[in-house]
């Protein structure tokens, strides 16, 4: 059946025809609700797990070469549509569009999800072939509807604290991408905190724009508790982030990194060395201890930092892990005489690193620092060393 797709795919031509372009975007609808469904069942499965993965997610992003942004809302959207078969058949009909699915994922929660499911057939009549906005506005005011109804119920079950969820995800052009779900409460403060620490808005060529005026506050603020807190243990002041630059191209003028591989223009480093505290990793050379041998079978902080700046994350094949949530592992293990060396460590996350002591499991770092991974269907994969 794929063969067939396959051919056919190939076979397409399309043309700057607003009809044919319509009805080839409502096909691929339908095929997505199809790939959305598979996905649903093979994440209830968790068949992700069988290579390592640590999640759907994750599977995504090794197996399709999605974004990380990608495969979660994939995810999300395959997991919810478990729940509502209704919205399920009519996205694969093509009664309803991949903006509507991805609406009714997005508005309806999990505390108004039974009654969707009850009043389901009655939504999707109201529905079929609504302009992407008025489906929103419908759902919208549905969700508002059902809360009020949950509420008003006798001896309603108490709700829970208002959760607080915020995300810091790295974006493709190596910048970051805030995102954050606040309580009133929180809301109200982190809203008056960046409106203290905002610098006036003024109006002309060059000015900033409202929206950078909020980001360089936020920053200020995350900053100020940086350089004045003294409860956290292992607080640090200044330098607070870890900069990782060669020597000469410190010197003249070339970019950098971040431990978890981030790069840094040449502007951005000159800005951080002017107020920084500088101190030295040597990855290779005389100059520091980086071979413990058969002494000791802990990592001592030295190698760990240079293994840290090596591997920058994870090395399990298609983990992205960052570092701060890795350990060092002893590829051959000491009790089997390994030596605590770079040559014989690698950086594996708390999931990966339990994976590999199983049996069937096993992992190899090449001279080329290629890290290879057997499963044990005898399958091979490979994690490239990191660039930079």
């Amino acid at each position: 059946m794929l063969d067939v797709l396959a051919e056919a795919i190939e076979g397409v031509e399309l043309h700057a025809d607003a009809g044919e372009l319509a009805r080839a975007l409502g096909l691929r609808d339908r095929l997505d609700a199809k790939v959305t469904a598979a996905v649903g069942a093979f994440d209830a499965a968790e068949l992700w797990d069988a290579d390592g993965s640590v999640s759907m997610t994750a599977w995504l992003r090794i197996h399709a070469g999605m974004t990380s942004r990608q495969a979660k809302r994939l995810s999300t959207t395959a997991r919810r549509l478990r729940d509502l078969p209704g919205v399920s058949w009519a996205y694969r009909s093509g009664t309803l569009t991949g903006g509507q699915v991805d609406a009714i994922v997005a508005i309806i929660t999990d505390r108004t999800l039974p009654l969707f499911v009850d009043q389901e057939a009655t939504v999707l009549r109201v529905l079929e072939g609504e302009a992407i906005t008025d489906t929103v506005r419908f759902l919208q005011e549905w969700q508002a509807r059902a809360e009020a109804l949950l509420d008003s119920r006798d001896d309603p079950p108490p709700d829970p604290e208002p959760r607080r969820e915020l995300h810091l995800s790295p974006t493709l052009d190596g910048r970051g991408r805030l995102d954050a779900n606040l309580d009133p409460e929180a809301h109200d403060l982190v809203r008056t905190a960046i409106r203290l620490a905002q610098a006036p808005y003024t109006v002309g060529d060059g000015a900033k724009s409202p929206a950078e005026c909020r980001a360089d506050a936020l920053v200020d603020v995350c900053r100020f508790f940086l350089d004045h807190q003294h409860a956290k243990v292992g607080g640090r002041h200044r330098p607070h982030l870890n900069v990782i630059v060669d020597l000469p191209d410190l010197l003249g003028g070339g970019p950098g990194r971040t431990s978890d591989g981030l790069p840094l223009d040449p502007a951005t480093l000159k800005k951080l060395a002017c107020d920084a505290g500088l101190h030295r990793i040597i990855t290779d050379g005389p100059s520091a201890i980086l071979d413990y041998g058969r002494t000791t079978r802990t990592i001592p902080p030295a190698v760990y930092t240079s293994l840290v700046v090596r591997d920058w994350g994870c090395r399990f094949p298609g983990c992205d892990r960052p570092a701060q949530w890795c350990e060092g592992h002893h590829i051959t293990p000491w009790e089997a005489g390994g030596r605590t060396d770079l040559s014989n460590l690698v950086l594996l996350c708390s999931k990966h690193h339990h994976r590999i002591h199983l049996k069937g499991w096993h992992l190899k770092l090449l001279p080329t620092g290629v890290v290879e991974l057997t499963m044990p269907d005898g399958q091979t994969r490979t994690s490239r060393p990191p660039t930079g």
